[in-house]
């Protein structure tokens, strides 16, 4: 049985993530046209006024659906996908959810060279999206290296692996430091990682402020 299998037993929420949609380049995600269409779909699912809040959200979701079953596989089963977007499946569920399947394994390699191989790739959409919006450059990686601590941190509850989820956590972060930098990983008491960007979810009428949410300190 094929990782992604195993990881779908037990997480069947990473079913649309790993295999729903229509296959895409990340080039194309880049495209003035995608990315625009997707903040207006942002726009009209959760009520958000202002287009630089909606594209936010919407990067948000993005970096979480792709590195979320790969983080898990990290901490759930001690494999090392290749976080590099253009060697898996990305692909476009409607137009505003994204989707992505790693399809190589790192072998004798760090997880470090995973986040690092994050890090080059998501910055083709960091760039795109600050070029078709108002929004710069800075809370977009602080937000793209949050997901990966996220993940882990998730991982890590459901697991019962609290502590190799941190190290997963801090080796993916410092490996995305290497491109750019991004906030220093941090954890609370329990080891859960805490994010330093911000959703913008809480600009949506349909929502509140997310518990951790560090606009709240």
């Amino acid at each position: 049985m094929s990782i992604w299998k195993r990881l779908l037993v037990q997480y069947p929420r990473f079913a649309d993530t790993l295999t729903a949609g229509q296959p895409i380049t990340l080039e194309e995600l880049a495209t003035r046209e995608v990315i625009l269409e997707a903040v207006a779909k942002g726009q009209e699912i959760f009520g958000i006024e202002q287009p630089k809040h909606a594209a936010q959200l919407w990067f948000h979701s993005l970096c979480t659906a792709i590195v979320g079953p790969a983080v898990t596989a990290m901490v759930e089963f001690d494999v090392i996908p290749s976080l590099d977007i253009h060697r898996g499946q990305l692909h476009n569920i409607d137009g505003y959810w994204f989707g992505f399947r790693p399809e190589e394994m790192l072998v004798d390699a760090s997880l470090h060279l995973s986040g690092t191989q994050f890090g080059e790739s998501i910055r083709v959409v960091i760039d795109a999206l600050c070029a078709a919006t108002d929004l710069r450059p800075a809370p977009l990686w602080a937000v793209a290296s949050d997901a990966l601590g996220i993940a882990a941190s998730g991982a890590g509850v459901e697991a019962f692996e609290e502590e190799h989820a941190r190290e997963v956590a801090e080796a993916l972060i410092e490996g995305m430091n290497s491109v750019n930098s991004v906030p220093s990983p941090r954890f609370n008491d329990d080891d859960y990682f805490i994010r330093a960007g911000c959703c913008m979810i809480f600009h949506s009428p349909r929502a509140a402020f997310c518990t951790s949410c560090p606009q709240k300190r």
